[in-house]
Formats: C-alpha cells, sequence, structure tokens
C-alpha cells in the first residue's frame, strides 16, 4: 500500500536522526533549518513556472522535477516534526492529524452544514471559521508575517488592507497614484549621476520614493486581479532565458560576455525575442536513432520542419558558407578523407564542428524568425521541429522549449551505419562515442521515444505524441 511510504520515510527520518544515523542531519535545529525551508519552497516554484497547463504534469522531466522538488519540501515537514518528536512535543503524525481537523473545520460547506456555491462564498466560511480559532489582533496587518519578503507581504497588506474599504473604487486612483510616486522619485534623482556611495545623506530619501513606487505598483496589480510575484518571476524567467541565449550564442563563436560589444549582446538578446514567438520543438538522438523517421512523420501531420544534418550538407557543398572555412582546414574537399580524419581525431572533430556549429544555429534563428514573420497576432505560435543530433552535446536544446529524444539500441544503431552510410565497425562506434549517451539525453528530455526495430511501433509513439503536442 502507498501509506506505507509515509511509514517508510517517517522513520528513515528518525533513522537519519538517530545516534548512529548521519552527522548532518544530526546537528541540525529548528533554526539551522529556516533558510532551507524557504529554498525548497522555491525549487517547488521553479518548477510550477514551468507547467502551463494541467496536461504537462504527465511530460516525464516535469513529472520527475515536481516529485523530487514537492518530495524535498516534505523532507523539512519530517525534520522539524523528528526534532519536536524528540522532545515530546509531538510528531508527523499530529501534525498530520491537526491539518486534517483544521481543514474540516474550515470546510464546513464540505463536512457541515454550511453552503457555498462560489468560490467568494467558500472564502468567506474559512475566514469565519479562522476568527473563532485565532486571538483576536489588535491590527488587522498583524497576522500578515513579518518574516514574509518584501513583495508578498505587500500583497497580502493590501489585500487586508482593501477588504476593510481603505482602497480606491476604480483603476484611476491607483494608477494616477503610480504616476505621482514616479514623479517624486524622478524629482529625487534629477542630480544623481551614478551609483550613491553607502553614506550619501541622498539614499534614504531615494529609497523611501522607489519603496513608494513599488507599493504603488503591487495596488495597480491588486486592482488588475494578478500577482505582481508572478509577473517579476515571469519577467526574471524571460531575462534569464533570453541572457543565456547570448552567452550560448557568444560561446559558439568562442567569445564571453566580457569580450563582447554591447551592440553584439543586443543582437542576440533581439534574436532570443524572436525565438520566443516560435515554439521550437528539439528533436535529437544519436546516429542511425530513427529520429528522421520520427521527424517525417511530424512533417507529414503539417509541422514545419529543419533538419540539421540537411543544413551541414548544404553548407559543406561548394559554393557553401563552410566550404571554403572546411577545406583550408583539412586541406581538402574530399568527404571520405575528411570523414576519417573526423572519426579518427578528436581534434578534427572539434574543429569541424566549431565551423559548422554556429552556421548551423544561425539557421535554425533564419528559420525561425521567418515563420514568426509570417505570424498574425492572436494566432497560436508557430511550431518549429527542429531535428539536430547534437542538441545535448552542444547545449543547443536550451534554445528548445520541448526537447525529444529518440533512443535506441547501440548494437542497432552500429549495424544501421554500416549498412546506411558504408561505415566499417570501427567508425560507426567512433562516431557514436563522440555523440551524448541515450542516459545524457533522456536527463533533459521532455519526451522520449523509444526505437524498438520496428517501422509500426516507433510511428505508433510518434502519433502518439503529435497528438498531445498539437
Amino acid at each position: 500500500m502507498k501509506t506505507q511510504a509515509i511509514l517508510d520515510v517517517v522513520e528513515t527520518v528518525r533513522r537519519l536522526r538517530a545516534p548512529d544515523g548521519c552527522p548532518w542531519d544530526q546537528a541540525q535545529t529548528h533554526l539551522t533549518l529556516r533558510p532551507f525551508v524557504i529554498e525548497e519552497a522555491y525549487e517547488v516554484l521553479a518548477v510550477l513556472d514551468q507547467i502551463l497547463n494541467d496536461e504537462q504534469v504527465n511530460e516525464p522531466k516535469i513529472s520527475a522535477q515536481l516529485k523530487e522538488e514537492l518530495g524535498d519540501l516534505l523532507m523539512q515537514v519530517l525534520l522539524h516534526s523528528q526534532m519536536t518528536s524528540e522532545k515530546s512535543a509531538f510528531d508527523f503524525f499530529d501534525v498530520a492529524q491537526t491539518l486534517n481537523d483544521k481543514l474540516i473545520r474550515r470546510h464546513p460547506h464540505v463536512f457541515g452544514d454550511k453552503k457555498a456555491n462560489s468560490v467568494d462564498a467558500a472564502l468567506v466560511n474559512w475566514e469565519k471559521e479562522k476568527q473563532k480559532e485565532k486571538a483576536p489582533h489588535e491590527s488587522i496587518l498583524d497576522a500578515v508575517p513579518k518574516g514574509m519578503p518584501a513583495l508578498p507581504r505587500t500583497t497580502r497588506v493590501i489585500e487586508k488592507v482593501t477588504k476593510v474599504g481603505f482602497q480606491w473604487p476604480d483603476l484611476q486612483g491607483p494608477l494616477a497614484k503610480l504616476d505621482e510616486e514616479m514623479g517624486e522619485l524622478k524629482e529625487e534623482i534629477k542630480d544623481v549621476k551614478g551609483k550613491l556611495a553607502p553614506l550619501d545623506p541622498r539614499r534614504a530619501r531615494i529609497e523611501a520614493e522607489l519603496g513608494d513606487l513599488l507599493f504603488s505598483v503591487c495596488n495597480v496589480a491588486h486592482m488588475l486581479g494578478v500577482s505582481p510575484e508572478d509577473g517579476l518571476r515571469s519577467t526574471l524567467t524571460r531575462f534569464e532565458r533570453r541572457f543565456k541565449h547570448v552567452e550560448s550564442s557568444l560561446k559558439s563563436i568562442d567569445k564571453l560576455p566580457e569580450q563582447s560589444t554591447l551592440e553584439e549582446m543586443d543582437e542576440f538578446w533581439n534574436q532570443a525575442k524572436v525565438l520566443e514567438k516560435v515554439r521550437i520543438i528539439g528533436l535529437t538522438g544519436g546516429a542511425a536513432s530513427g529520429k528522421s523517421t520520427v521527424r517525417d512523420l511530424f512533417r507529414a501531420e503539417g509541422f514545419e520542419t529543419l533538419d540539421a544534418d540537411q543544413v551541414v550538407r548544404e553548407l559543406s557543398a561548394p559554393g557553401g558558407e563552410a566550404y571554403d572555412k572546411i577545406k583550408k582546414y583539412f586541406k581538402t574537399d574530399n568527404k571520405k578523407e575528411i570523414r576519417d580524419r573526423v572519426f579518427g581525431s578528436e581534434v578534427d572533430r572539434k574543429a569541424l564542428e566549431s565551423i559548422l556549429h554556429p552556421l548551423v544555429r544561425m539557421k535554425m534563428v533564419e528559420h525561425a524568425t521567418e515563420l514568426a514573420s509570417k505570424s498574425r497576432d492572436g494566432e497560436a505560435r508557430p511550431t518549429l521541429v527542429y531535428e539536430a543530433s547534437l542538441l545535448v552535446e552542444t547545449g543547443r536544446y536550451k534554445d528548445c522549449e520541448i526537447l525529444i529524444t529518440v533512443s535506441a539500441e547501440p548494437e542497432e544503431q552500429i549495424a544501421r551505419l554500416m549498412k546506411r552510410d558504408g561505415l566499417n565497425p570501427g567508425q560507426a562506434k567512433a562516431m557514436l562515442k563522440s555523440q551524448a549517451s541515450n542516459t545524457e539525453r533522456e536527463k533533459v528530455a521532455s519526451h522520449v521515444i523509444t526505437n524498438r526495430g520496428t517501422l509500426e511501433d516507433l510511428k505508433e509513439q510518434t502519433l502518439v505524441l503529435i497528438s498531445k503536442l498539437k
């Protein structure tokens, strides 16, 4: 029974804290664990931010992450409960019983004779029962925890005072106040030329005006019914994603941000903004894994696709953008000679990749940009299925919103490479060795398709996945 897992984990935590248990767990106190409670809660939030609809919890990567992070958060409850149990105060089961009793008590419209036909009515019942249980406060604001971070604490304060009528009747008041506070901040900083010294007497006044402005922004958010916390977190997520694109784009041309110019970084930043307008589904897998068959199935179902191998062939052909660079490095344009050198030398393989990868990525961005330019406001974002063998190895999978990997048995891949490409066993093995393993790909994949050797099975798995992604 699954309830046994609860008993097992309670016993495991007890054992960790026991005299012959783990020194780290033994050393913890309620005080030392405080930062971990907050940290683990934020780790859960980081996963929740990835879930845009309920169906995504079935995606293997998200499901595994959420399950793990919820477990880490539960670990904090278990540790604190074990420490109180050691002092004969209460244990985890008392915590569970207290929670269950409270849930029943505060839901009289479910477990009693009260009625609640709406969310607001249910909240009224909750608050009434809560007030019966709590000692009266001198101020309604005393119920807002002082230890909360400033942004969520501001939100709660605004909610509390709004409930007793201390709020503008409509949005015009908060908007006018926002303009007023912005004007006061501008007035305060009009003579400031740069970062203030720690003891600059203007610092306190500027902090006060900045605080007033931020409070006003939170009040506008409240009147609109949106969360400033979620809004700011969403902005941070976008900023991080775009800047990581800047970093990876610079890395592809052997540069670091500090070695670049603002104009160059801004160009890559704008690329990232364009990529956000297109849903990029990365499709990867080892050589001869069956990913090209999967790509063709996506294409047959109406998806726009881009084959990185085909892009490489075009770039490497005479007249292609990479042709002269490849010929200059290898001192030949004979494909077989180049292939033999790449399979036989790590240095030569990396040299070829350094020529091709930035150009392949640029072609993907160009393709996505063209797709984005064709989309109209109000329409669903266009989708590009981007097939490339080395998405994981190069880190380019981070450009993709969804990553699909096709896994196959290495022995089967070697046999296909020998038959399809005319490679000898050593060359086929060298090719697979230069690529990420199935395990490495699956670790970062959103979806895994397993090539079991039959076309019908591969097709069935792919079509099921396509139906979920449409």
